[in-house]
């Protein structure tokens, strides 16, 4: 009877800790890091289609940051892409020279794909040509992918809700050679 005893308490203490492991788990993945797959070439460079990456949530944003949103079309798919513009920019592309707020901005993460390009490879606009606005609006981001050519970003279906961001994809885990964070921007004034 005693043997039953203490092996019906090992029984629970380990269904207990498997709950608390699935429920740990289960918070993780709800609240803080999801896994995302890449598909599509609109990020190549940076990313490449199929990359298997962790997508981190509730994160603060920032310029250049690389984020998940579901299709702003309504296809159900998922996209990702590069801020550009937060609240407040003014963004224009002008012979291949990102401005913003006036200022002439290096986008190092285009290489070397746009130095291979024989024509534009963004091709000019302004907020205003695209929006009619002349300013990324609060709560709204301006969001374009690294390979411009083939990208569907900002210049198609216009700014993306801040709320409608799903998280940030800055971590491949999958393909093992590429194994790591993706290189991180910050704002580089000319």
């Amino acid at each position: 009877m005693r043997v039953l005893r203490i092996l019906l308490v090992e029984i629970v203490n380990i269904i207990f800790a498997v709950i608390i492991a699935v429920l740990i788990f289960l918070a993780l993945r709800y609240y803080v890091v999801q896994p995302f797959q890449v598909d599509g070439r609109s990020m190549n460079p940076t990313l490449y289609d199929g990359d298997q990456m962790m997508m981190l949530k509730q994160n603060h944003l920032e310029r250049f940051d690389v984020v998940v949103f579901p299709d702003p079309m309504g296809s159900g798919q998922s996209y990702v892409k590069r801020i550009i513009g937060i609240p407040g920019d003014e963004i224009q592309v002008k012979d291949d020279i990102l401005y913003i707020n006036g200022k002439q901005v290096e986008e190092p993460y285009l290489q070397p794909l746009a130095s291979q390009t024989t024509s534009a490879y963004t091709g000019d606009f302004s907020l205003w040509d695209i929006t009619g606005e002349t300013r990324v609006p609060d709560d709204y981001f301006f969001v374009l992918g690294d390979n411009r050519p083939a990208s569907g970003d900002s210049r198609q279906f216009g700014f993306v809700a801040e709320d409608s961001i799903q998280g940030e994809a800055n971590f491949i885990y999958y393909p093992f050679d590429r194994f790591g964070f993706i290189e991180d921007y910050e704002l580089k004034l000319e």
